[in-house]
């Protein structure tokens, strides 16, 4: 960081967090229930700014059309269902912000760093969309149990999170993390999580995905 500008500002970052000198956070944000039983859960002010700046430009050069997982194959393929341009912040993207951003996720969904998928980075111009989907995987027996949102901007029309079985439509607010459940105590896939992301209507609207 002595040295380097980009190190500088990742470090600047990392110092203004709460976290231990391991890189777990040593405080949560207020928990905001949603729907019953706590399976949707917000997180209001999950993210810094700056935070939230940082993951988006850490994917801005690697944008691509986002894919879905074909449940006949397993494969990744584009699909008309999902319309907006995403990008994964694996290993060798994974800075130290991202990576402490990635313990604080899995600390408000109580399971191990390890559990998770690598970070993904979703921007949503208008009239992209994500229409009606469930995060679950079907012939799976690595479920994704939890899946973790973080709205990353505002100052956009549209874009809501929406929960049909629930009647709730959630308006993104840039900072905040939405965390809901995608599967039943036996394990199976969680109807009532089935969810969309609405069409933007205007501006961009930048988000990030953990599984």
């Amino acid at each position: 960081a002595k040295r380097d500008q980009l190190a500088a500002r990742h470090l600047a970052l990392v110092e203004a967090m709460a976290i231990d000198e391991s890189g777990a956070p040593t405080r949560l944000p207020a928990t905001e229930p949603l729907a019953p039983g706590g399976a949707v859960v917000r997180f209001p002010g999950f993210l810094t700014p700056g935070e939230c700046e940082h993951i988006a430009r850490s994917a801005a050069d690697l944008l691509e059309p986002a894919v879905v997982i074909d449940p006949a194959s397993g494969r990744h393929i584009r699909h008309p269902h999902r319309t907006s341009d995403g990008a994964v912040l694996g290993p060798t993207r994974e800075t130290l912000p991202v990576r402490a951003i990635n313990r604080r996720i899995a600390a408000i969904s109580g399971t191990n760093i390890n559990q998770g998928e690598a970070l993904t980075v979703l921007r949503y111009a208008p009239g992209q969309q994500f229409r009606p989907h469930h995060d679950a995987l079907s012939r799976t027996v690595n479920q994704r149990v939890t899946t973790v949102l973080l709205y990353l901007n505002q100052g956009f029309a549209g874009g809501e999170t929406t929960f049909p079985a629930y009647g709730l439509s959630v308006a993104p607010r840039g900072g905040d993390a939405l965390l809901f459940t995608n599967i039943l105590p036996n394990g199976q896939p969680d109807p009532r999580a089935r969810h969309a992301g609405e069409p933007v209507r205007q501006g961009v609207k930048w988000l990030a995905t953990r599984w």
